[in-house]
């Protein structure tokens, strides 16, 4: 082959080579930004289940088992309030929260057992530790637990009743809107508890330091 000849070889060999690559379609990176999201859809759900993580509702039987051992905590810290409370404001708090949640707790359990929906008759190692905890504390110490407990189990419990009021079960969710204003009052008195009003002012300024 003459050097012309091999000359234009080379320059057609480059202009296929570059028409390539123009038509190549550029790669992209993997979409980091949908990925976090996801990451941080699922590490926001809550422990009290989906219901209570702002989900659209909750399994009746997961609601049952939630529900009778908040209900069962409640009852049982509440007892403790009553004999080792010195504020006469937070024993008649706690004398209404055993009275009202032992209703509900007896409600639900009655209307589980008729679906065949095992209750919790006894409190687990989690909530047991948290009734064993406001125990060893007296007086004003007692008080202040007391109160913080309250305000935050209650949030917690009217986040899972507004859940379960769209659960597949009918009855439940029912019994789940019937008991919500209760539950919703009940948040709302504990948040007047002076040892809760005292422990929300405290977390107000240390946010402002």
């Amino acid at each position: 082959m003459s050097q012309v000849a091999q000359t234009i070889a080379v320059v057609l060999t480059a202009g296929v080579i570059s028409a390539v690559y123009a038509q190549a379609p550029t790669s992209t990176a993997p979409d980091i930004t949908a990925a976090t999201s996801a990451h941080q859809s699922s590490a926001t759900k809550s422990h009290w289940g989906e219901g209570a993580a702002g989900e659209s509702n909750v399994d009746p039987a997961t609601f049952v088992t939630k529900a009778a051992q908040g209900g069962l905590t409640e009852v049982a810290v509440s007892k403790a309030a009553e004999a080792s409370s010195q504020d006469p404001k937070v024993k008649q708090f706690a004398e209404q929260m055993v009275r009202d949640h032992t209703k509900a707790n007896d409600e639900l359990t009655s209307l589980a057992k008729s679906k065949g929906l095992q209750v919790p008759t006894s409190l687990d190692a989690e909530h047991q530790a948290i009734v064993q905890r406001l125990s060893n504390k007296q007086g004003a110490d007692f008080d202040a637990a007391y109160g913080k407990q309250m305000k935050e189990d209650h949030t917690k419990t009217v986040a899972l009743f507004q859940a379960a009021t769209k659960t597949s079960d009918p009855d439940l969710a029912a019994f789940a809107k019937k008991t919500l204003p209760t539950l919703t009052e009940h948040k709302h008195m504990a948040g007047e508890l002076p040892s809760a009003m005292h422990s929300a002012r405290a977390h107000g300024e240390a946010k402002t330091q």
